[in-house]
């Protein structure tokens, strides 16, 4: 027995050493499981360890780079999402089995048939953001004639409750405050939890096949796209099963997982490039859809991820150019968008100053290539926190 102890001690102190190690000489990038940047081991400094702040990053430094943590995390999460999921439908059981109410859990909230939902905001919650964000926008576009600017507001499951069907009102607040002419506001409408199911995922944030292409073909209408818009060249296809971001923000992949459906399209020939660097396509939809893709299955696997800058050139010299800033959302159709352009560029403000080494200057990237029309895109996340503004 105190070999086996002396063991396993033994491999624990390995374990942290190798750790510790990596932490401090090849620490990784990126924490792929819970999608965000890994924490770093901070610089040491005597104001940053009597205040607390050094011992709080190293702390969480380590968190990401032991060897296995994300392994551990998620088995972690996955156990007690399992036994979260059992509780809520026994409770469901015994209340006579009702899906048309939320049903929540220590973080898991599901409702109809197993949707992971967030709850339902209100505008009083979010007013002052709003408020603020427009008067930024409104800076924006003052600070700019030269430029038009178009604004998409994507409705999801936090902008209505789907019990009482009501709706919090975040687009037409915001827009009501935007100095821009109607036809430069749009919004992708959310009413009740029927048009939800249709076209968002069951385990993920964002739009399915339906809604996406729905979002796309509303703004080739508003944007006066050139040429006619594409359509999907066969039925959709079963690319696979996966669980989408907020089964991961849950600890519920692998417990809680969907049918993954796409659309098949004949996209123009066009080059791509990612932070500044040539690659041979912005997510990986062909190989998916043909079966031959080695990457995991995901929404940004599929249309392509959360990246500083996407540069599409189609190689043509009359359709003028597009910046799209904007969050995930946009992630779907930017392909489908810049078969309508000569360039596309797409810019994600969460990513752009540490992909690109630069802050992002509205002006200095428009005038040095040659934009005048710029889509902001994005549901309220987007449109409350100040990481989104233009301009600083």
């Amino acid at each position: 027995m105190k070999t086996l102890q002396k063991c396993f001690l033994l491999a624990v102190a390995v374990l942290l050493a190798v750790g510790l190690v990596r932490t401090l000489c090849f620490p990784k990038e990126i924490n792929d499981y819970e999608n965000r940047y890994a924490s770093q081991f901070p610089a040491a400094s005597t104001s940053a360890f009597l205040d607390g702040t050094f011992q709080d990053e190293a702390e969480s430094s380590l968190s990401d780079q032991i060897p296995f943590s994300q392994y551990m995390k998620k088995a972690y999460n996955n156990t007690k999402t399992s036994f979260l999921l059992h509780a809520i439908h026994g409770v469901r059981a015994l209340t006579g089995g009702d899906q048309g109410r939320y049903a929540s859990f220590n973080g898991l909230c599901l409702y109809g048939d197993d949707f992971i939902t967030n709850w339902p905001r209100t505008l009083s919650d979010n007013q002052a953001d709003l408020d603020r964000k427009s008067a930024v926008l409104n800076q924006t576009f003052a600070n700019h004639p030269e430029l038009t600017f178009w604004v998409y507001y994507v409705e999801k499951d936090t902008d209505v409750d789907f019990f009482t069907q009501e709706k919090a009102g975040f687009s037409e607040y915001l827009m009501q405050h935007l100095d821009l002419p109607d036809s430069q506001k749009a919004t992708y409408t959310v009413d009740d939890f029927d048009e939800f199911s249709r076209q968002f995922f069951r385990t993920d944030t964002h739009w399915n096949l339906y809604g996406s292409y729905a979002g796309y073909r509303q703004l080739f209408d508003v944007l006066h796209c050139t040429g006619t818009p594409l359509e999907p060249t066969g039925d959709p296809v079963l690319v696979g099963e996966f669980s989408g971001v907020k089964a991961r923000r849950v600890g519920a992949d692998d417990v809680l997982t969907e049918p993954f459906y796409a659309y098949p399209y004949a996209f123009p020939d066009m080059t791509v490039t990612i932070d500044g660097q040539p690659v041979g396509d912005y997510g990986d939809q062909a190989n998916f859809l043909a079966g031959t893709s080695e990457k995991n299955l995901s929404y940004g696997g599929f249309y392509g991820g959360d990246e500083g800058e996407v540069i599409f050139s189609t190689g043509t010299t009359d359709r003028g150019s597009l910046l799209v800033i904007g969050d995930s959302f946009d992630n779907a159709i930017l392909k489908l968008l810049a078969s309508h352009y000569d360039t596309l560029y797409s810019v994600d403000l969460r990513y752009y100053a540490h992909s690109m080494g630069r802050p992002f200057d509205l002006m200095a990237y428009t005038q040095a290539h040659g934009i005048t029309n710029v889509l902001l895109l994005g549901n309220i996340d987007y449109f409350s926190q100040d990481t989104f503004d233009p301009e600083g």
